[in-house]
């Protein structure tokens, strides 16, 4: 399978302070640490991982000082340098008082008198194709251990070991397997088709395609009795004006950029058109993962790009560039083969976490040839 340099989208809040009793250089630090999982007292403290944010670790997969501005080349660091993140670039701690989804939505739908009810020819109109998504959720600017200090304890240990990993160049994540982004990647829409009944958001990757459908007929969410976990979640919502309030529950608990959430996560979201803008925000509840609901600007750039060539969305899978299943691979005598129930790489179809998995196998597979960074 081809390896992947794949952006992780990271949730993150201000930073819990921690003892500097021991100098700073006498600390573990994530890059010399020979059991991460012994260095709970420093995973919130930013000399941990030498000052560096979510997107500089995971740049020091390549090892290298970057030669282009762009790209992932562009976003390239040597292991183990010093980064320049700076505290409190973002704040993504949530500015309101609401405990859960449900209560944030009530409260905007009774400020709205339950709604404008649009038809054809008063719906907004938000054609063309747009560019951007969530604003932070990665990180940002802010050190790592801003994303790791809003963390329940263990979510916050699954942060360390992805973003450790990452640094080293073992990336795992549910593109490794082919298998979908999940919500999070969802919130990335190229295109938002309104109509006074419902309005629906798509986006193209190179990997998947992705589609919501948010009903704002007055109907709610499907009865408690049918309700199961769904890739996108299910999205309600209604119009207060010209803004457009989402609300998604029944979310299919996965991975969004390195933190994780579970099938609790309930989000509320709110976008309004302004010239060749949409801007919005989205506030995240899951209460076993984040120690407090979590808020993140989400804007859009209308594209000026209009050559067919380059403007038209596109339909590919992520096995047209990565190949079949983890688990088929031809054996020693030529012949092709299936990893079975046993051994460290077998896939198992039913693993909540499959780069969990692989990560704690990685792990132990690092450590036992040198621990040196790179491939």
């Amino acid at each position: 399978m081809r390896a992947k340099f794949i952006a992780m989208a990271c949730i993150v809040s201000a930073i819990v302070g921690v003892s500097l009793s021991v100098p700073a250089a006498e600390q573990a630090t994530i890059f010399t640490t020979k059991d991460f999982r012994k260095d709970s007292a420093l995973w919130t403290n930013p000399a941990y991982y030498r000052n560096n944010t979510v997107g500089q670790l995971r740049g020091m997969a390549l090892n290298i000082d970057p030669y282009e501005k762009g790209g992932q080349v562009g976003a390239a660091r040597r292991y183990g340098s010093e980064g320049t993140a700076k505290a409190g670039a973002v704040n993504l701690a949530s500015p309101y008082q609401f405990t859960s989804a449900a209560q944030h939505y009530e409260a905007w739908l009774k400020e709205a008198k339950g709604g404008t009810k649009h038809t054809k020819a008063t719906a907004p109109d938000w054609g063309g194709r747009w560019e951007g998504g969530a604003q932070g959720l990665g990180g940002g600017q802010n050190p790592a251990s801003y994303a790791a200090s809003l963390l329940t304890p263990k979510y916050r240990e699954y942060f360390v070991q992805e973003v450790k990993a990452a640094s080293e160049a073992r990336i795992w994540g549910a593109g490794s397997f082919c298998l979908p982004g999940g919500f999070m990647n969802s919130l990335g829409a190229e295109e938002f088709i309104v109509t006074p009944e419902k309005t629906w958001t798509h986006a193209a990757s190179n990997g998947q395609n992705f589609i919501r459908w948010i009903y704002t007929d007055g109907s709610p969410h499907s009865p408690e009795q049918f309700r199961y976990p769904k890739w996108h979640g299910e999205s309600i919502g209604f119009w207060n004006g010209d803004s457009l309030i989402v609300y998604t529950n029944q979310i299919h608990g996965w991975k969004g950029g390195v933190s994780e959430f579970t099938d609790m996560l309930e989000t509320v979201e709110r976008y309004r058109r302004v010239g060749d803008r949409i801007e919005g925000e989205i506030t995240l509840y899951d209460s076993d993962v984040f120690l407090r609901p979590v808020h993140a600007k989400m804007n859009f750039e209308l594209m000026r790009e209009t050559r067919v060539e380059l403007s038209r969305p596109y339909y590919n899978t992520c096995t047209d560039t990565n190949g079949p299943s983890a688990k088929v691979f031809m054996n020693a005598r030529g012949f092709l083969d299936e990893r079975a129930p046993g051994d460290p790489l077998f896939w198992d179809e039913t693993d909540p976490r499959p780069w969990g998995t692989y990560l704690t196998e990685s792990d132990k597979r690092y450590q036992a040839t040198g621990g040196k960074q790179g491939k």
